[in-house]
């Protein structure tokens, strides 16, 4: 009878593998060694770089092999593949703030069209819908990224989007629309996050800052977008704009003619101004930007890049990830001197108890990285939580507050277009900045990650608060390129501690559960605008959230560590 396989027995097999690895490859050593470096490395900004043997939320097998794949990181230094990484992050990056603000361009258009128009009709659905997919693509692709991998996520993404806008651009009805933006939302969550663990896994330590620099492409999408759209909404689109007749204005004006709503209703495609084919500016925005993605989708399935190395290591797949490092030292010109030896040494020396550790749920770890269930992890919620809630909120009721003295709200129907697309791209101008101011601070010596953040978070709430003396739309125009400004380079910082705090075994598991309540917040916040945009017109709801973000700077000080100069695990 085979005697039973025990964790303590596993250990002990392991390790006399791993002590026999050792001696053989000791005994066959390279003929030409390339040896650790005793250099002791520095940020861009001149701060010593930590790569601790030890991480919250790990074994200690993990924790000593991922400090050598660091160093060894650090030895190669930043080279051709991981500057071509970062380009095709960023893109991803790119195409999710990309089509985010598609939905705000053909929203108005798309809802006015007579086909798609219905009694109560409310182009905010979209909106909702939009949501709905981003909370569930939240959680779903970074939980599947930590079982199948960084890459298969890396990829699937983008081609579901590209997907997604053909598809949609040729609906025949509303609904249609809204399912298929709910599928458009689903990829978009998802590749945000899987983008910022696969750059994070792959850069060395003092480059980590790259992840919130890429937040650049958040503002340069919105800007791309918004210049697209304008060229196609402005000569194909109609019913929008103070001067035109909206299809809720010609059914109205046809039921008063008749004195039947009922027949006005069963006429609406004749009746209205806005016929589909006077229509196609939405269209064909969303097929443009459908045929952009696959193109980029095309451009990143023939680069090719390799899984992250922290995910081989996490996932126990050492002679991969050693043979990984060695691929990029050569794509970047460069040597070396990790091996899969180094690994074993870790392995022959391994005590038994640590098996136990392994044997953790994703949440005790996860809770065990933040600090437990104390000040960490719920600093960190509630920094997701006034993420998605706060501005989507901010901006409904800003326009509510401010139209009680005189600043008339701008929208597609009460502004031309060229008045409302140039304040898109004000806009989106303000956010490119943003990330990298952001970037800049969190690596300066004496500031770091927590205090960028809360320095953020309280001119956040500082600006919000003093938005409200706005008495005209440039007024009012200035302090929401400000906002714009501070709400991208705040949450660059935040997806860059995120993803830092979290280490790899369980980083999907901890970013899905942070992207699932941002996403949800935010569909609660369309939910209210939706159904009661104009119930509230005090400033108390802009008092509230510019209160709100200024006490979340405590969040961010409550924080548990400071991860500035600090290899991720």
């Amino acid at each position: 009878m085979a005697d039973s396989i025990t964790p303590h027995r596993r250990v002990e097999v392991q390790s006399v593998l791993a002590s026999t690895l050792v001696d053989d490859l000791e005994k066959t050593g390279p003929s030409k060694t390339v040896f650790q470096s005793e250099k002791q490395h520095k940020s861009l900004l001149g701060v010593d770089i930590a790569t601790p043997d030890s991480h919250a939320g790990t074994d200690a097998a993990f924790a000593a092999k991922v400090q050598l794949l660091n160093q060894a990181l650090l030895d190669i230094g930043m080279g051709k593949y991981q500057w071509l990484l970062f380009l095709m992050t960023g893109v991803g990056w790119f195409l999710d703030s990309f089509w985010t603000m598609s939905f705000i361009i053909i929203a108005p258009s798309a809802g006015n069209e007579a086909q798609f128009f219905f009694t109560g009709n409310n182009t905010d659905y979209l909106f909702v819908s939009l949501f709905v997919g981003l909370a569930i693509g939240g959680i779903v692709w970074p939980f599947m990224s930590d079982t199948l991998g960084r890459k298969q996520m890396f990829t699937s993404t983008v081609v579901l989007m590209g997907m997604g806008g053909l598809v949609g651009a040729g609906m025949p009805s509303f609904t249609g629309l809204c399912v298929v933006g709910a599928v458009v939302g689903f990829a978009v969550a998802g590749n945000q996050a899987v983008d910022a663990m696969t750059l994070l896994e792959s850069v060395p330590a003092s480059h980590q800052f790259l992840v919130s620099l890429q937040g650049v492409f958040w503002g340069l999408g919105q800007l791309v977008a918004s210049a697209v759209g304008w060229a196609f909404i402005a000569l194909y689109t109609c019913g929008t704009g103070p001067d035109e007749v909206s299809t809720s204005q010609a059914m109205s004006r046809k039921a008063r003619a008749l004195g039947q709503s009922s027949s006005a209703s069963s006429s609406s495609s004749s009746s209205s101004s806005c016929h589909y084919v006077s229509n196609k500016g939405w269209r064909y925005v969303w097929w443009t930007f459908g045929c952009i993605t696959l193109f980029l989708y095309l451009c990143r399935f023939i680069l090719s890049f390799y899984e992250t190395p922290k995910f081989l290591l996490a996932r126990r797949r050492d002679a991969e990830a050693t043979q990984l490092i060695k691929d990029i030292a050569l794509y970047n010109g460069r040597q070396t001197w990790l091996t899969e030896a180094s690994f074993a040494r870790v392995d022959s020396t391994i005590e038994g108890t640590e098996e136990e550790l392994r044997t953790k749920s994703r949440v005790q770890s996860l809770l065990a990285s933040l600090g437990n269930i104390g000040i960490g992890m719920i600093s960190l919620v509630l920094l997701w939580i006034a993420m998605g809630l706060s501005f989507i909120l901010y901006q409904t009721y800003i326009s509510n507050y401010l139209a009680t003295y005189g600043v008339s709200k701008v929208n597609a129907l009460t502004v031309t277009r060229g008045y409302l697309y140039s304040r898109y791209l004000y806009t989106s101008l303000c956010a490119i900045p943003g990330p990298i101011v952001a970037s800049f601070l969190v690596e300066a010596k004496g500031v770091g990650r927590k205090r960028t953040g809360a320095g953020i978070a309280v001119l956040t709430g500082l600006f919000m608060l003093v938005s409200t003396v706005s008495r005209s739309r440039n007024a009012a125009l200035a302090f929401e390129c400000i906002v714009s400004f501070l709400q991208y380079a705040g949450l660059a910082t935040l997806t860059l501690y995120t993803v830092e705090i979290v280490p790899t075994p369980t980083r999907g598991f901890g970013l899905g559960i942070m992207g699932f309540l941002w996403g949800v917040f935010g569909l609660i916040a369309h939910v209210i605008t939706t159904f009661e945009s104009t119930a509230v017109s005090s400033g108390a709801p802009v008092w509230f959230l510019g209160a709100l973000w200024i006490l979340l700077a405590g969040a961010w000080l409550g924080l548990p560590i400071e991860t500035q100069a600090r290899a991720a695990a």
